[in-house]
């Protein structure tokens, strides 16, 4: 009896370590792993009216039509190359290419099941602050996030914010931007409406493939 419970005990040990070694080897699995790698990538931009992302050429067809100006999509969005790597314990870098390429970080990493997803660290570029937007949404899910990476196709997207005042501030130079007032003045546009626009949220949608 006692060479029976003898061998129990250690079959039932045997056992535990089992368990316990699967358990260490799903722990070791690193998700960000299969995202790693060079990267080409598109940058769109939006403005958000009312809950909803509208690309800026339309927000901007009315202006345009009545100063003469026909925009286009292409005239806001530009293209690139970006390197993703892992950052730290948790998160991940994307860097564009380039000496002076912008980098982000990525955070709240969580595994999907078919890649994962992720919120957007807070930054200061050219002195606009970008800002995690929820932008991003899994198939069958009504939770978003600030973006996500579809192993299948090996694409990763995400999405940031900053506020039209903000942008245009950065952007325009005094001279540039007194002209454009007066350009709007003359088109009808109002000081509420200038105001109310300033709040507006300028939408940054970045879709990266896999090289």
């Amino acid at each position: 009896m006692k060479k029976f419970k003898f061998l129990f005990t250690m079959l039932l040990l045997a056992t535990m370590a089992g368990f316990s070694s699967c358990s260490d080897d799903e722990d070791d699995v690193d998700v960000r792993e299969q995202a790693i790698g060079n990267y080409s990538f598109t940058t769109s931009i939006y403005i958000e009216d009312e809950g909803k992302l509208v690309s800026f050429a339309s927000e901007l067809s009315d202006l345009g039509e009545a100063l003469g100006i026909e925009f286009k999509e292409s005239d806001f969005q530009f293209t690139g190359t970006a390197t993703v790597s892992k950052s730290g314990d948790s998160k991940i870098l994307i860097k564009e290419d380039g000496a002076d390429g912008d980098q982000w970080i990525l955070n709240n990493i969580k595994e999907a099941s078919n890649g994962f997803v992720f919120d957007v660290d807070a930054t200061t570029i050219d002195d606009v602050q970008f800002t995690n937007y929820s932008g991003y949404q899994l198939e069958g899910e009504t939770k978003t996030y600030g973006g996500g990476y579809i192993a299948t196709n090996k694409k990763l997207e995400f999405y940031i914010y900053s506020t039209l005042e903000e942008v245009l501030d950065a952007s325009l130079d005094e001279e540039t931007a007194d002209d454009l007032v007066e350009l709007l003045i003359a088109s009808g546009y109002t000081e509420e409406d200038a105001k109310e626009d300033a709040k507006q949220k300028v939408v940054f949608e970045f879709t990266l493939t896999k090289k």
